[in-house]
């Protein structure tokens, strides 16, 4: 694993590289969705690396670098001014050299390579494809590598030099005698037979600005250190969208999740629909088109489930993963309900539009989502090799476990799904309202206020003044104190008189760390806040909880909370919110302590910065305000 990882992406074209960018070793690479097509992009001149002097991403697919010959010293010999841009065709990479010192001719080499690998395969998937033939070719104007995928899939790594340069096998080269010299080096991502494109710059740096100033004039904050972490967000969220047949869909994260998630893209599309109502209805319309329509033991598709994950690189396409798409996960189908109740507010044409699709949803809630039938929407832990042990959120396979340290298991209930199914229920009365059917309505209002009473009863831990993380598949609870309860303030299943023990229980020593809530308390038997669930802190879940606690008027919590989260994002050299951070107590001066493989940046904290900026100006104990 890189120990800094870098992304640029566009569309569903990015590149992994190291602190400068460069592609030279482990996962870094050029990829498209899931395919890595170059697995080597590394300039030296004369031999040796540059030495950078300034790194500025200008946008997520701009970088702008000034570097200079290595060992720099007090004088510089040689500089190189560059311009790396990721386009949805192209990557293109410009460089300017300027020799200042000397007469003597200088190299400058570009290392290339290409293996075309599955992104399973660069992240350790146990099965692998066969041994891959690539083609290499010069040409004119620099080289091209081919690949014949398994199923007949033809790939290429066009790469297009100007000036020309000599191919010695591993390396374009290019001898420098003039004062100054331009070199433009595109590369092209193809599939079958698709030509090059050239991409365009200064119209995708136009788009980024009008998105910024179109939110800009609907949500402004004071401080402009605020401003700064919001900016970020509004350009990360262009940047995680891919195009798709409905519209630009968001990745759940970089680098590795650039593919289409339910859950994930959900919590992105509740959190950010009134700021960009397009790509909420693009998740909303894109996932009513692979609902599932039948069953099937590998992808656990069932009729009305909704998507955890759709892949397309070659071990997918050829049956050797099941992400074709793959179903697993609880809590989707719920949450697609939900989020089409939410959407039909304002785009009333919606529910009568995807009728069949909420319809087939609620289906499933109360069927094959409910295998022993007691109200609860449940899943069961996938113990086949690489599948998912907790369709859930919190899906690593530790995660959820009883007071007596033993994993889960049989139908397991977890409570933010009730939460999520409670939603759903309110948002099919409001939808069958909207479409003048009183009768149904007021059966889905009935059904969710049972299933809040049947939550209450078997969730409620008396003893805590909260709640417990969910039934096992025995039906008892799950006595571990962890962020799910507050999480589930969101969706509104909390009784109104509960409410404030909840967020004072997620905003007590166990569970706050004064950056967010900790995923599992710190006196809890598996607690580690270098874990990815046991006691590290999710900004997305914790930002949830936040909204939970102003839905119920609890403005002093909420505002506390999203105040955190700021900082934390302000505390951050890019003010980024990263995927998760070490649960660590907060101390004044330092910001929080990384959790090593988070993604950076990640759709649902992106989102969360949106979905949260109207809570900082609500009032916050002063005590709570120890900025970074």
């Amino acid at each position: 694993m890189l120990s800094t990882r870098t992304v640029l992406k566009e569309n569903d074209l990015y590149l992994v590289g190291d602190a400068h960018y460069a592609v030279a070793q482990g996962e870094s690479g050029l990829y498209r969705r899931d395919t890595r097509f170059l697995c080597r992009y590394e300039w030296r001149l004369d031999g040796q690396i540059p030495q950078t002097l300034m790194q500025h991403e200008r946008f997520p697919f701009w970088l702008q670098t000034q570097s200079a010959n290595a060992d720099v010293g007090y004088t510089m010999r040689v500089g190189l001014s560059r311009d790396l841009q990721m386009m949805a065709t192209e990557l293109r990479d410009t460089l300017r050299v300027t020799r200042y010192a000397g007469a003597e001719a200088h190299t400058l080499t570009l290392a290339l390579a290409a293996d075309f690998l599955d992104m399973f395969e660069v992240r350790g998937w146990p099965v692998t494809a066969d041994d891959r033939e690539i083609r290499t070719e010069a040409t004119a104007d620099g080289v091209t590598f081919a690949y014949t995928a398994k199923d007949g899939l033809e790939h290429r790594a066009v790469v297009q030099t100007s000036p020309a340069a000599q191919w010695d096998g591993e390396h374009l080269s290019w001898t420098l005698t003039e004062t100054e010299t331009e070199i433009v080096v595109s590369v092209y991502p193809l599939l079958s037979d698709e030509t090059t494109v050239p991409g365009d710059p200064a119209a995708l740096a136009d788009e980024y600005a009008a998105l910024q100033a179109g939110i800009g004039r609907d949500l402004q904050l004071s401080d402009p250190r605020d401003t700064r972490v919001l900016t970020q967000s509004i350009k990360d969220l262009r940047s995680l969208s891919f195009q798709t047949a409905q519209g630009a869909f968001p990745a759940a994260g970089l680098p590795w999740f650039v593919a289409p998630f339910g859950r994930d893209s959900m919590i992105i599309a509740l959190m950010v629909k009134e700021h960009l109502p397009a790509l909420a209805l693009t998740v909303a319309r894109f996932l009513a088109a692979h609902q599932g329509t039948r069953y099937d033991p590998v992808t656990l598709e069932q009729p009305g489930k909704i998507l955890h994950e759709l892949r397309v690189g070659e071990l997918t396409r050829t049956g050797r993963t099941p992400h074709r798409p793959y179903y697993a996960t609880a809590d989707a189908t719920p949450l697609f309900v939900w989020l089409v109740g939410e959407l039909s507010a304002a785009h009333p044409d919606l529910a009568a539009e995807l009728r069949p699709n909420w319809e087939a949803a609620l289906n499933w809630c109360l069927t094959d989502g409910d295998p022993d039938q007691d109200g609860l929407i449940e899943y069961t832990p996938d113990t086949e090799p690489g599948g998912i042990t907790n369709a859930v959120w919190k899906d690593s396979g530790d995660s959820t476990f009883t007071a007596q340290d033993v994993d889960v298991s049989g139908h397991v209930a977890v409570i933010e799904v009730q939460g999520y199914a409670y939603a759903a229920y309110g948002a099919a009365a409001r939808m069958y309202r909207l479409l003048g059917e009183d009768a149904l309505a007021s059966e889905w209002e009935t059904l969710a206020q049972t299933l809040r009473e049947r939550f209450q009863a078997a969730f409620w831990w008396p003893e805590r003044g909260y709640y417990v993380h969910g039934l096992n598949g025995d039906k008892q609870p799950l006595r571990v104190l962890v962020s799910n309860p507050a999480h589930a303030l969101w969706t509104g299943i909390i009784p109104p008189e509960f409410a404030a023990q909840v967020a004072k229980t997620a905003l007590g020593e166990e569970l706050w760390s004064g950056w967010g809530i900790r995923t599992l308390g710190m006196r809890e038997i598996r607690y580690n806040p270098v874990s990815y669930h046991n006691g590290s802190v999710w900004p997305h879940d914790t930002a949830a909880a936040a909204l939970g606690m102003h839905r119920y008027g609890l403005n002093a919590e909420a505002a506390q909370v999203a105040r955190a989260l700021f900082d934390a994002a302000r505390a951050a050299p890019d003010a980024r919110l990263s995927e998760l951070f070490a649960g660590f107590p907060r101390q004044d001066g330092t910001p929080p302590i990384p959790y090593p493989a988070a993604c950076h940046p990640q759709g649902w904290d992106a989102a969360a910065v949106l979905a949260l900026a109207h809570l900082l100006e609500l009032p916050v104990p002063q005590s709570d305000r120890t900025l970074v």
